[in-house]
C-alpha cells in the first residue's frame, strides 16, 4: 500500500508546487507576480475560474474560495512555469532534467487518476514516491531551521468543514496567515478540521487544537498524531471527537511538532501556529466573540 493514496498524492504535489511558486516568484517579481508569469489572457481566465468557483460553491455552504490565482492554474500550467522560470526555482527542485522527467511521469499518472481510471499497484507507489520527493524538496527549501539545525515541518493544509483554510486567509507576512471567519458557532454545532503536514525528517508529529478560551485539546490514543489528521469539535462540549486519516503511516520518532489552531497559520513551522478559528458563542449567547 503506498504511503499516499493517489488523490492525496496529487493534492500534496500540487500544493507543494503552488506554495513554491507563490514564495519564489513573488520574491522575484513582487506582489503582482501573477501578471508577470501569466499573459493577460491567462490571468483573465484564472480570474473567471475564481469567479465561477465563488458563485458556485458559496451558494452551497462554502464560506470562501482561494484568493490566490495560482490555485486555479492547471497542472500543465504549473509545469510550464517550472520550465519558464527555472532560474527562480532550481534551488528548490534540484537538477532541471531530473525534475522534468519526474513531473512528466507524474502528469501521465495524474491524468489516469483524474479520469477515474484505476492505477496498478506499482503506479500508485510511483505516484506517491514522486509526490513525496517533490514535497520534501520544497519543504526543505522554504522551511527554516531551528538553532539545532533541524528543519521545521511545513503545514500543507488546515481546513475546516466550512471551507476556511490558509488558501482563503489573508497573508499578513510571508508564510503567516490570519483569517476572521465571520462564522458564529453555538453549542450543538459541529466543525471538522482536516490537517496535513510535510516533515522532511519524518519525525513523529503531534497536533493540538486550541479553542478561543485558551484550552488545548488533543488525544492520548494517537488520534492526533501523524502527518495527516482529521478531528471533529463540538463547541460547548467537553469532549472532541477525532478520527485519524488513513492516508499516511508516518514513522514515529522522539521529536514532536505541535500545531495549535489559533488565529494565525504558518506553513513554515508547525511549531508556531495553525488554523485560524475565531468565532465562538457561549451557551445562551448568540453573538460571536
Amino acid at each position: 500500500m503506498p504511503l499516499m493514496q493517489p488523490p492525496v498524492a496529487l493534492a500534496s504535489c500540487e500544493r507543494s508546487l503552488r506554495d513554491l511558486f507563490t514564495i519564489a516568484l513573488r520574491a522575484k517579481f513582487g506582489p503582482d507576480w501573477i501578471s508577470h508569469v501569466f499573459d493577460a489572457d491567462d490571468v483573465t481566465r484564472l480570474r473567471n475560474k475564481q469567479t465561477v468557483e465563488q458563485k458556485r460553491r458559496t451558494r452551497r455552504g462554502v464560506v470562501a474560495v482561494p484568493a490566490n490565482l495560482i490555485e486555479y492554474a492547471e497542472f500543465t500550467q504549473l509545469a510550464r512555469l517550472i520550465n519558464t522560470h527555472w532560474e527562480a526555482l532550481d534551488g528548490a527542485l534540484g537538477a532541471k532534467k531530473e525534475i522534468t522527467v519526474l513531473l512528466d511521469r507524474f502528469e501521465a499518472l495524474r491524468n489516469t487518476v483524474a479520469h477515474s481510471r484505476e492505477l496498478l499497484p506499482f503506479e500508485e507507489e510511483l505516484l506517491s514516491a514522486i509526490a513525496g520527493e517533490i514535497r520534501n524538496r520544497v519543504t526543505i527549501h522554504i522551511s527554516g531551521q531551528d538553532p539545532a539545525g533541524e528543519y521545521f515541518p511545513r503545514i500543507e493544509l488546515v481546513r475546516d468543514s466550512f471551507g476556511n483554510s490558509a488558501e482563503t486567509a489573508e497573508e499578513i507576512q510571508p508564510q503567516m496567515f490570519s483569517l476572521r471567519t465571520k462564522t458564529t458557532l453555538r453549542p450543538g454545532d459541529v466543525v471538522t478540521f482536516t490537517c496535513r503536514v510535510a516533515d522532511p525528517q519524518n519525525r513523529g508529529l503531534h497536533w493540538a487544537f486550541q479553542t478561543p478560551d485558551g484550552v488545548r485539546h488533543t488525544a492520548d490514543d494517537g488520534a492526533t498524531d501523524g502527518e495527516a489528521v482529521e478531528w471533529t469539535w463540538e463547541p460547548g462540549s467537553t469532549s472532541t471527537r477525532r478520527r485519524r486519516s488513513a492516508s499516511f503511516s508516518p514513522a514515529m520518532a522522539t521529536t514532536t511538532a505541535t500545531a495549535p489552531p489559533t488565529t494565525t497559520l504558518s506553513r513554515r513551522s508547525s511549531t508556531r501556529s495553525c488554523l485560524p478559528y475565531r468565532d465562538l458563542a457561549p451557551a445562551g449567547d448568540g453573538n460571536g466573540t
